[in-house]
């Protein structure tokens, strides 16, 4: 079914078109320029509810990350059982530079666990992380950042009984 609209055009636009009506459908034309108008318009309409897709977006990926980085602070925790006293001290003067790691660290973090023979089943307990971890280099930092902060957190709690004097 088809409804009519009936539409204004200037005089001079009239008169233009009395010598060419005949060699097109002047409703076709008129319902194809409206259609035109009326997706310029929602998608202006669309690109306005796309703020709200971005903020949205934004608060999953924080979300995402907070989870990537838990992820690697309990790695830490767990890791940390084979580690030596020299190593939490390395750590513990690197800490800072952590904040500034590359993509590149979490190759250095699995190779590092390969040297201590942490097993690399226990890396990982959700098969998503893994994904993420190889296609996102922020995850990778992240999740290095968080592994680093796990392994300080154990040393803090045990710091001051391995460094007293008995």
């Amino acid at each position: 079914m088809s409804q009519r609209v009936t539409i204004a055009v200037p005089d001079e636009l009239f008169e233009r078109l009395q010598p060419v009506k005949q060699h097109f459908n002047i409703s076709a034309v008129c319902q194809e320029a409206l259609e035109m108008a009326v997706i310029t318009q929602e998608l202006k309409i669309q690109a306005t509810e796309t703020t709200n897709l971005v903020e949205r977006l934004r608060a999953e990926k924080t979300v995402l990350l907070h989870k990537v980085q838990q992820e690697g602070f309990e790695l830490g925790i767990r890791s940390s059982s084979s580690l030596s006293y020299k190593d939490f001290r390395h750590f513990e003067r690197v800490n800072p530079v952590a904040a500034h790691l590359d993509e590149d660290v979490l190759d250095h973090l699995w190779g590092f666990l390969d040297f201590k023979n942490y097993p690399q089943q226990a890396r990982l307990h959700d098969p998503d992380f893994a994904h993420l971890l190889e296609v996102d280099s922020q995850s990778r930092i992240v999740f290095a950042q968080g592994w680093v902060d796990g392994v300080l957190s154990v040393w803090q709690t045990l710091k001051n009984q391995v460094d007293s004097d008995q």
